[in-house]
């Protein structure tokens, strides 16, 4: 053989082409894998998706929790507890500035701007329905306007001015609406001599007045006195009419009340009667849209005290109005009042909603929050025989000798007696079984609380999710009505998937006329809507129990589960490794249960997955769209429609409700995408 060279110039020779022969033995290696079962492989892949994973771990968390949480949490969720609603979530004891700490910033609540503590800052009134030891740092006090007269505005409100409306009148057969008259408000009972001087005046906030107006209105405000002279009243018109719309200035006035009362023919000596001030409404017109604004009223005499007749401060005198007071203004005809721009003093303050309900732990608090309970003799009793305290009655209203123990300290409610009632039946005296016996206590309410078993511990309690309209634990609540409904839902999914596999199976394996008469009969079952039936089924039982809804739920359920299994056996049951094992002699047993069940398994098991959230989701929506005769008593719905009113107010229980459901739902959807590709025996062995 010639030399040949490479092209890096590498001579190849003949040895190079020699035959070797090795003495060696050529065999297969022996498997270094261990063989797997088909559940492992699919466990194996399940646990490559991530998602399905996660999904996994939250199921089981919530599904725990469902089952832990009603024995767990102690706290009592049969019983209303009305002092402690809509308490919001707690999860820090601290302050975490708003955040589950169970606090929350109020703002625009009316402040008493006279009274202040003793670093000059302004505090809550004592009438108010907040605790100023519950204040979080100090008040943000600020002035502004009020155009309603709410209780806090009635007191603490001042000036502004009174609005008034013409009512009118609606007919009831014509359905028209006409002004009666005129409207407005009208002095107490006022009365003068003759020979006096007397003047009434009003000024009048015209720019409002004439916000008010429609175009081409004929509003206009005048002045009266009503006389009340020998039993019988006659109107004198002391000025006016003044037209809104043309007026420059705010002022209605009358200088000389007695000659324009004398004009009109009356001679009395002493004159009695009202002050009026009216409007007048065209009958076009509609009385939301005409109003005037009175600022104040003066009336005025040379020798007579006409005060009562008269206002400086609007908001005072429509307060007094409202509120029927001796000797105040009056409403005169179809008048509508409110008020309008009152200067108000508000606060705005972070304010924590635990300790204004249940007070501080701390008994050297220098400033605790009490409750003022009464308890009977029995109650006084527990307490004695626990050995929490101990009490010597007094005689009659007297106060006797209080004494808390060292145990008492802890768990006793009473902190201190107020005052007490011993008295001896009247139908049973001299018998020391019958007398009447009741103390008044400052009360710490927690500890209230845990004497009547209503929270777990002696201590203020924590509500991760607050109370609800009951006051009651909204956590508890929310998996107590979960552990329902999960219930509900795998009772119900596990017998549909029974009745629905071998439904499916055996129509799909048999077809023909088998497959035929079994078809027909699912369109006529499933041709009835579930929520006709559902309510069907309530009216003829007469119960909305859980057996009801799970009846309800298993009629039709299962016919969803059936079609699936039935498209999947005539999918496979005409494969190759099918016609083999039938031609060995396999029997129809086996062959729907060895060879073509395991391979429809992935899409039977996630429609079987899917049913479960699918019954807590309809049950809730039936409960929280038909409140009444179809909830299911304490079910996660019943727990969603019972919070649906207070989704302006109070979200967070809603919210914290949904968040809940959104990761069942979510969860199952994951879970069971996961399961089914993890049953596929196409991607047995699969790495990816």
């Amino acid at each position: 053989m010639a030399e040949q060279k490479l092209p890096n110039d590498e001579i190849i020779t003949a040895e190079d082409f020699s035959f070797v022969q090795k003495d060696a033995s050529l065999h297969d290696k022996k498997f270094q894998t261990r063989p797997t079962t088909f559940f492992k492989d699919a466990m194996k892949r399940f646990v490559k998706n991530k998602s399905s994973v996660v999904a996994a771990g939250i199921l089981a968390v919530l599904i725990l929790m469902a089952i832990i949480v009603p024995i767990a949490d102690r706290n009592d969720i049969t019983t209303n507890v009305q002092e402690v609603q809509y308490l919001p979530p707690k999860w820090f004891s601290g302050n975490a500035n708003g955040f589950m700490d169970g606090t929350k910033r109020v703002t625009d609540i009316v402040l008493d701007p006279f009274e202040k503590d003793k670093d000059g800052n302004y505090v809550v009134p004592n009438d108010s329905n907040y605790v100023q030891n519950a204040i979080i740092g100090n008040i943000e006090a600020y002035s502004s306007y009020s155009d309603s007269l709410t209780q806090g505005v009635k007191k603490y409100g001042k000036n502004g001015s009174i609005e008034i409306a013409n009512v009118g009148n609606t007919d009831r057969v014509t359905q028209e609406w006409s002004t009666d008259g005129p409207a407005g408000i009208s002095s107490p009972e006022v009365t003068f001599a003759d020979t006096e001087t007397v003047s009434f005046s009003a000024v009048l906030d015209l720019e409002a007045s004439k916000a008010s107006l429609i175009e081409n209105s004929e509003l206009s405000v005048s002045l009266a006195f009503e006389v009340a002279s020998g039993g019988n009243t006659q109107e004198v018109t002391l000025a006016g009419p003044l037209m809104v719309q043309d007026a420059t200035e705010g002022v209605l006035a009358c200088d000389d009340v007695v000659t324009a009362i004398k004009n009109d023919g009356i001679a009395d000596a002493d004159i009695k009667g009202r002050f009026i001030t009216y409007v007048n409404v065209p009958s076009e017109a509609k009385f939301t849209t005409e109003k005037v604004y009175v600022k104040s009223l003066t009336a005025k005499a040379s020798a007579s005290d006409l005060s009562k007749a008269s206002f400086s401060n609007a908001t005072k005198a429509l307060s007094d109005l409202e509120d029927k007071v001796d000797g105040a203004y009056t409403r005169f005809g179809q008048a509508k009042l409110n008020i309008h721009r009152s200067e108000v003093l508000y606060g705005s303050f972070r304010y924590d909603y635990y300790k204004a309900t249940f007070g501080s732990t701390d008994d050297n608090d220098p400033k605790p929050v009490f409750s003022q309970w009464r308890y009977s003799s029995y109650d006084v009793q527990q307490f004695i025989d626990r050995g929490w305290m101990t009490y010597e009655w007094g005689h009659d209203t007297q106060l006797g000798v209080f004494t808390l123990t060292e145990a008492g300290k802890t768990y006793c409610p009473i902190r201190s007696v107020v005052s007490q009632r011993y008295e001896e039946d009247p139908f049973h005296p001299g018998d020391p079984e019958y007398e009447i016996k009741e103390l008044t206590a400052n009360v710490s309410f927690y500890r209230h609380l845990y004497y009547e078993g209503r929270i777990a511990d002696c201590k203020p309690p924590m509500y991760f999710f607050g109370t609800n309209a009951r006051g009651l634990d909204f956590f508890k609540v929310v998996f107590s009505g979960l552990l329902v409904s999960l219930g509900l839902g795998f009772l119900s999914a596990g017998i549909n998937i029974i009745i629905g596999l071998i439904w499916g199976a055996i129509a799909g394996y048999f077809g023909g006329w088998v497959d035929l008469l079994m078809e027909r009969f699912v369109e006529i079952l499933g041709g009835m809507p579930w929520i006709v039936m559902m309510t069907l089924i309530v009216l003829l039982t007469g119960s909305n129990s859980f057996g009801i809804f799970l009846l309800a739920l298993c009629i039709t359920g299962w016919i969803g589960i059936s079609g699936t299994t039935r498209s999947q056996f005539y999918r496979y049951k005409r494969r190759e490794y099918v016609l083999a094992s039938r031609t060995l002699g396999a029997s129809d047993a086996r062959l729907i249960f060895r060879h073509i069940l395991p391979n429809a398994i992935g899409t039977i098991v996630t429609s079987a997955v899917l049913m479960i959230p699918s019954v807590i989701f309809t049950e809730a929506n039936i409960a929280y769209l038909l409140p009444g005769t179809m909830q299911l008593s304490g079910s996660f719905g019943v727990t969603l429609s019972d919070v649906q009113a207070d989704l302006t107010l109070y979200p967070y229980l809603i919210v914290s409700a949904s968040i809940v459901m959104a990761l069942i739902m979510i969860s199952f959807n994951l879970f069971g995408n996961g399961l089914r590709d993890a049953f596929n025996p196409s991607l047995k062995g699969a790495d990816e």
